[in-house]
């Protein structure tokens, strides 16, 4: 193989492993929105604790975190107490953990199909 083949062929697996990245932060994106559309509906209902300002609700967030190494995405509390509303009496109103945690399997399921 010549050094320009050899040139093109690194150039081609560069490209190949920058969509695949692009795909796994778009896939991120849309589960993130995913997790933070199920929250808001579960907790519309009052499912993991009492709405009293609907400060706390209306305040979480989603968002996509693109490092070198590192690529995914969270839900998040905007308000000071949403610490303490995950985290209180032995997670008793845990909200996010189990919202993001209901699409693992899925999400994990269609990264396999993004990398494999």
């Amino acid at each position: 193989m010549s050094i320009s083949g050899v040139s093109e062929l690194k150039r081609n697996i560069a490209n190949i492993y920058q969509r695949k990245r692009t795909a796994t932060i778009a896939l991120c994106e849309e589960y993130g929105a995913m997790a933070l559309k199920r929250f808001q509906d579960k907790q519309a209902n009052n499912e993991f604790w009492n709405n009293q300002t609907y400060t706390a609700k209306n305040t979480v967030f989603y968002g996509t975190i693109n490092q070198r190494d590192f690529v995914g995405f969270f839900l998040a509390h905007a308000v000071e107490y949403g610490v303490y509303l995950e985290l209180a009496n032995n997670r008793q109103n845990e909200a996010l953990r189990p919202t993001v945690m209901a699409f693992y399997s899925r999400f994990e399921h269609d990264l396999k199909e993004i990398w494999e």
